[in-house]
């Protein structure tokens, strides 16, 4: 089966610049906007019987309230679709792929909008670029992207599973 990874922060969150102290706030994490396209298509993954849908998502340690708060902005915009969506939270600075529960696979897909995320998990697996509008400027990604509505997002991970 195929398991699809979707990073928080930058893709199903709205990513906000700010000074790294507040980042280690109570409520950061908490008031981020959705990105709403990555929402619709999460959701819309969720219901294919024929893949695991995953949120990967990695936590600040210092920040006593990261994952607290990332576990419920997660209930509060995927509703009833959590019941089908596991979560891993691996410390910032830990590698994606070793987080991987069981194991990263072949066929596994990681949606991430860092690209050293995705460099490194591509190693072993498939990656797909989020683009949320303040990444890939200069176009240092080649691989696969995904972006705009929540269609296109869905078509880029069939067309990764193939």
């Amino acid at each position: 089966m195929t398991r699809v990874f979707f990073d928080m922060d930058g893709v199903l969150a709205e990513y906000r610049y700010v000074p790294y102290a507040d980042m280690l706030q109570e409520g950061y994490f908490r008031d981020l906007a959705p990105q709403e396209e990555a929402v619709k298509a999460i959701k819309k993954l969720a219901e294919d019987p024929g893949l695991e849908v995953w949120t990967l998502s990695a936590v600040i340690e210092e920040n006593p309230y990261a994952l607290e708060e990332k576990k419920n902005w997660l209930a509060e915009q995927l509703g009833d679709s959590m019941n089908s969506i596991k979560s891993v939270f691996p410390f910032c600075g830990t590698s994606k792929r070793d987080a991987v529960p069981g194991g990263i696979r072949p066929t596994d897909i990681l949606i991430d909008d860092y690209n050293a995320n995705l460099r490194d998990w591509e190693t072993q697996a498939v990656s797909i670029k989020f683009l949320n509008g303040i990444n890939n400027r200069h176009g240092s990604w080649k691989g696969r992207t995904a972006g705009g509505s929540a269609g296109s997002i869905e078509a880029s991970v069939y067309a990764a599973i193939g």
